[in-house]
């Protein structure tokens, strides 16, 4: 692992990300690098807590989609769920809208419910801004939970 964490990804080193975007490209990927390293700085997570995140992630079977500045780790549950996660440097109304494009994407795949490890106010908001009814889980391994 390196010290600098994403930020010190060099173009050679990004495909374990690129993979879990669905082999987007080289360029899209690390634009999706710069918005996570931004969120972490933001949030007071180191570099390095911020590249074993996102690889742990990625190990687990997380997929990573990215809309404006907002970028969604998902992880599919059987049978119609996904565990979910929003990296978003956007503005409340920004990330609301991508909120609305990733439940649309996630409903296509299939998706009827998802959850969270974590209550996060802007997560929250966001959902009931989308009229999303986040409830307390009844999954225990996860905080939140809200149907699609």
């Amino acid at each position: 692992m390196n010290s600098q964490g994403l930020a010190g990804l060099d173009a050679g080193d990004v495909n374990f990300l690129r993979s879990a975007m669905g082999g987007a490209s080289q360029q899209q990927t690390l634009r999706t690098i710069d918005i996570l390293n931004k969120y972490f700085s933001q949030a007071n997570i180191s570099p390095q807590q911020g590249e074993q995140l996102v690889r742990a992630a990625v190990t687990s079977g997380s997929r990573f989609e990215q809309i404006g500045n907002t970028v969604m780790a998902f992880k599919p549950l059987p049978p119609n769920a996904a565990q979910v996660y929003f990296f978003s440097t956007d503005t409340p109304e920004a990330f609301a809208q991508a909120l609305v494009k990733f439940v649309s994407m996630l409903k296509q795949a299939g998706v009827r419910a998802v959850y969270l490890n974590k209550v996060d106010p802007l997560m929250i908001r966001g959902m009931q801004a989308v009229g999303m009814q986040p409830q307390q889980s009844d999954r225990p391994n996860y905080k939140v939970m809200a149907a699609l």
